[in-house]
Parts: C-alpha cells; sequence; structure tokens
C-alpha cells in the first residue's frame, strides 16, 4: 500500500510522531537532576526545529550534540532564570497580600510582566540551540525576538502550559495523561519551532548576507529535487 511507503507523507509524519516522542522521554530524564534542565530543553528546542525543518541529523545524535556543547551556558541561563523564578514567587505572594484601592490594577500589571519574563524565559533556549553568542548576548536576543514576535511567543507560552494545566486540573486518571507523557514537553516545542521558524530564518538570511563566508554550502542537485517537490506540492 501506498499509504505505509517510506516516502509516503502518512510514513513521515509517524517518524516524526516517534521521534517527538523519544524527544520527550530524553528531555523528562534529563531534567529529573534539575541543575540539567537547561541542557535539556536547549536540546530539545534544538532537535525540535531540525525535525521542523526535514534535517536529519540522528534524534539521539543530534540531542546529545546540543547537550553537551550548550551545556555551560545553558546551566548558567537556568540558574539566572532559577533565580529570577524565586524573586517572581516572592512577587506574586507580595501582590496577593495587596489590599485597598487599585490592588486589581497592579495584580494585573504584575502578573501580565511575570508572564512576559515566563514567554521571554521560554524563546531563550530556543535562541540558544541556534545561535552562538554569549550568555548576556543569548538573553537579549530572547527578549528582542519574544517583542519582535510577541503574539505568536504569547501562544508559545499558552502551549506549554497547557500539559500543566491539565495535570492540575484534569487529573492523572484522565486519558489525556499518557499524550501528555509523551509529547508534553516535545509537542509545544515542535509548535512553538512553527511559530518562530520564519523569525529564525529572517535572522539567519541577515547574518549570511552580511557574512556570505559563512554560509553553508548548497547541493545544486537537492536544490532541484526540493524544488520540484514544491511544484508537485502546487
Amino acid at each position: 500500500m501506498r499509504l505505509f511507503n517510506p516516502d509516503s507523507k502518512f510514513m513521515a509524519a509517524l517518524t516524526k510522531m516517534a521521534d517527538l516522542m523519544w524527544i520527550n522521554i530524553l528531555t523528562l530524564a534529563l531534567c529529573i537532576p534539575v541543575i540539567t534542565i537547561g541542557a535539556a530543553l536547549t536540546a530539545k528546542d534544538y532537535m525540535c526545529y531540525k525535525i521542523l525543518k526535514n534535517e536529519d541529523t540522528g534524534t539521539t545524535k543530534g540531542y546529545f550534540r546540543s547537550f553537551k556543547q550548550n551545556f555551560k551556558q545553558a546551566t548558567v541561563i537556568w540558574i539566572i532564570m532559577l533565580f529570577v523564578i524565586m524573586l517572581g514567587i516572592i512577587d506574586v505572594f507580595f501582590v496577593l497580600g495587596l489590599q485597598g484601592d487599585g490592588t486589581q490594577i497592579v495584580r494585573a500589571v504584575m502578573f501580565a510582566f511575570l508572564f512576559f519574563i515566563y514567554i521571554g524565559c521560554i524563546m531563550i533556549f530556543p535562541v540558544l540551540a541556534r545561535f552562538d553568542n554569549t550568555v548576556k548576548g543569548t538573553i537579549k536576543s530572547g527578549i528582542h525576538m519574544t517583542v519582535a514576535i510577541l503574539p505568536r511567543a504569547i501562544l508559545m507560552g499558552i502551549l506549554y502550559l497547557i500539559p500543566v494545566l491539565v495535570f492540575m486540573f484534569i487529573g492523572i486518571q484522565s486519558p489525556l495523561i499518557p499524550i501528555v507523557i509523551m509529547f508534553g514537553i516535545s509537542g509545544p516545542g515542535y509548535l512553538s519551532a512553527m511559530l518562530y521558524r520564519k523569525a529564525f530564518e529572517q535572522v539567519e538570511a541577515r547574518f549570511y548576507e552580511e557574512h556570505p563566508d559563512q554560509a553553508p554550502e548548497t547541493d545544486p542537485v537537492e536544490e532541484a529535487m526540493q524544488a520540484a517537490l514544491k511544484r508537485d506540492e502546487k
């Protein structure tokens, strides 16, 4: 049957699902030590973007290569984030304890600010996974990217909250729980890559225009095949 042909769209979709499931398992396992969460999330975003762009690097090999290459910077950034998270928790308790006129406005402003910090933190790891920079430069680039694609960044933040909300309000006996366990991190990661892909490609295009010597080599045969596939899709 053509449906089960290795080159069919159906089999390609199944392969992506299997890869995302494996990435989710690896990420969950490597998040257990806590200190490695930053590197695990960076590797997850690295592979989700690779899968989205159909860049075959080998799921396990590519994941651990990114984990190793970005471990130091990702860990430093994660420690900074933990400090920010603790400050955010303190602020939440402080704001919730406020009384008097204008309290609701103060709370709304504070929660909006904290949500922006949250989506900024989400964006930092894909930036780290894709671009070489210093820790300070990566954080700044993550924040700038968040502002540049703010509506999509907000949607990214919501996507990552959905698995958490499922656990909190639906319960562990829900039929959705196995899906959350298999795709709760990699699923939002892949969908987020779809949201920031265009922005990343624009940044990469500008960089290669300014540094043509660093542009990746292209294979004429591969380019012709891709062009033919696009014509067939139309």
